[in-house]
């Protein structure tokens, strides 16, 4: 006896379609929907929580955004100074002073200070003085110079007669100079009319430079 298969009708095969569609979407969404604290460490791949993702959590659920990583959930030891920003880390203790580097070059001259020393040189000469007050001076001039390798800084003159009433006056004072006209004494010319003899004294202060 032959047995004869009847074809389905389109109708049929429509809704078996639709029948398996509804199944298969039904399955999908069956699939998303994943238990609560299902996903652990064994189901993510290394490094598939990234930056962005914690950002866009903070979006979407602000409930895990504040403070969702802690110090409970960092390893101890695992961040380092660049982990955080400037000035977020207190300054730690001073250490020990290392020990002295090697000296650097010597560096260049700085300009010239103040002079050293100073040495009072002298030199005297006697003048006569004749009437007293008649307005005939005698003169004599004399130079005091600085010794050799040394500089004049000032000059000035002296009588040994410190009365004021004896007219003993200084005729002139001039720096004397040598070949490079560097100041190394004074010269200078002093004036009797006191009618008796006086010391005339030329003075000048003189430096090694």
């Amino acid at each position: 006896m032959r047995t004869f298969l009847r074809r389905p009708s389109p109708a049929m095969i429509v809704a078996c379609f639709a029948l398996l569609v509804s199944l298969g979407g039904t399955s999908v969404a069956a699939v998303s929907q994943l238990a609560k604290n299902s996903v652990g460490t064994a189901q993510l791949k290394n490094g598939a929580v990234t930056a962005a993702k914690i950002k866009n959590a903070s979006v979407t659920n602000p409930k895990i955004a504040n403070n969702a990583v802690n110090s409970a959930k960092v390893a101890n030891n695992s961040l380092t100074r660049v982990d955080f920003a400037p000035g977020q880390l207190p300054a730690g203790p001073t250490g020990p002073q290392g020990p002295a580097g090697p000296a650097g070059p010597a560096g260049a001259a700085g300009p010239k200070g103040a002079i050293g020393a100073i040495t009072v040189r002298s030199a005297s000469i006697a003048v006569p003085g004749g009437t007293a007050e008649n307005g005939a001076y005698d003169t004599e001039t004399i130079d005091a110079l600085c010794a050799s390798g040394e500089l004049s800084v000032s000059g000035g003159t002296g009588w040994s007669d410190s009365n004021a009433d004896l007219e003993l006056w200084t005729q002139r004072l001039a720096p004397v100079l040598n070949a490079t006209n560097q100041v190394v004494g004074w010269r200078g010319s002093g004036g009797n009319d006191s009618g008796q003899g006086s010391t005339f004294s030329v003075y000048t202060l003189c430096y090694t430079p």
